[in-house]
């Protein structure tokens, strides 16, 4: 018997309210069913972005969202008055239009997938077929706000992440992006700009001197020049050393030079997030160039050998002209500590 029409539309009311706050759906996160209109849902302080999905690295994180955080999306010079980054008010005006510091990746892209991610359209699938390159940069500014400064106003180029003396890590785009930060390589990769004032002929090592004394206890610190540059740190009050407590000599690029190394807290927070960003990303084998006796390379790799590489590099492997991330590097110690945490089971 057919129920009256008054029942019916009670009856179809009542299915649609079990429908919304019943159990979820295989398909559908449980989280999804208990959430409220307007409920804040709080970041733990160590994600990055992917594909505007949050993955955790266990290191502390400022995405450019966050207060203190160094936006590439922005147009306009971070670091110039405010006045002087208004749009022209006459046509007439002479100041140069503004322009992105970053592209879209199109590496082994077919054309429907082109179409779909220029207009916003990436998923993690697709990015995992574009990205199989982490190149490790030093920035010669010493922190990562006088790099984000030379990089994106005065350069008009970005880098995806960098890493702040004190450990903690920036991320200044999401890895969808291409960021400008390696020449050839800057489809297929993800960069980070590491603070550190770079590696030096001996010779002519003043810079060197600048940024590192011995300390009361005899053992070198870094000291970084500049009140703005010093406050910018997170952890104004560290007590910031090189990890080696002498300077590093080595050759790259058949050149020799001496660099101090990272510090403890960038190598700490490097490991995690290589760990994060190959497991990530599949492709980025958790391995350095070497020849065949199974040592780094430290020059820039022939062109195939390149095109075939897939993995983590320095900046020399991609360019001639570039010394980064220096001898100081310890290679073995971030490809081992991210492998580490790799292993299943692992803390």
């Amino acid at each position: 018997m057919n129920a009256p029409t008054g029942t019916r539309r009670i009856l179809l009311a009542l299915c649609s309210l079990i429908a919304l706050c019943g159990p979820s759906r295989g398909d559908e996160p449980a989280a999804a069913t208990l959430a409220k209109p307007g409920k804040r849902l709080e970041r733990t302080g160590d994600e990055i972005m992917v594909c505007g999905q949050l993955y955790h690295t266990t290191t502390p994180v400022i995405l450019w969202s966050d207060p203190g955080g160094y936006d590439a999306y922005r147009l306009e010079p971070r670091f110039k008055p405010l006045q002087a980054t208004a749009p022209p008010a006459k046509k007439e005006d002479t100041q140069p239009p503004l322009r992105s510091t970053f592209g879209l990746r199109r590496r082994h892209l077919s054309s429907e997938e082109l179409e779909r991610v220029r207009g916003g359209g990436w998923d993690l699938p697709t990015l995992q077929k574009a990205v199989d390159q982490f190149v490790i940069h030093y920035d010669v500014c010493g922190t990562s706000r006088r790099c984000f400064e030379v990089l994106h106003d005065l350069r008009g180029l970005s880098v995806h992440f960098m890493l702040d003396a004190d450990g903690t890590i920036y991320q200044t785009l999401d890895l969808k992006e291409q960021a400008w930060h390696a020449t050839i390589a800057n489809s297929r990769s993800i960069g980070i700009e590491i603070a550190n004032i770079g590696a030096y002929p001996p010779a002519h090592s003043k810079t060197l001197e600048q940024w590192y004394r011995a300390g009361d206890d005899g053992k070198t610190i870094l000291t970084i020049p500049g009140e703005a540059e010093r406050n910018s740190l997170r952890d104004r009050g560290a007590l910031l050393r090189p990890a080696r407590n002498e300077r590093v000599e080595g050759v790259i690029q058949g050149q020799t030079l001496a660099q101090y190394d990272l510090t403890e807290p960038q190598y700490q927070a490097l490991i995690r997030l290589t760990a994060t960003l190959c497991t990530i990303f599949p492709q980025i084998r958790c391995d350095y160039p070497k020849d065949a006796s199974g040592k780094l390379i430290p020059a820039k790799l022939p062109p195939e050998p390149l095109e075939n590489y897939h993995g983590i590099l320095g900046h020399y492997h991609v360019q001639t002209n570039k010394t980064d991330p220096g001898p100081a590097f310890q290679w073995d110690r971030v490809v081992e500590g991210a492998r580490g945490l790799m292993t299943p089971g692992a803390p």
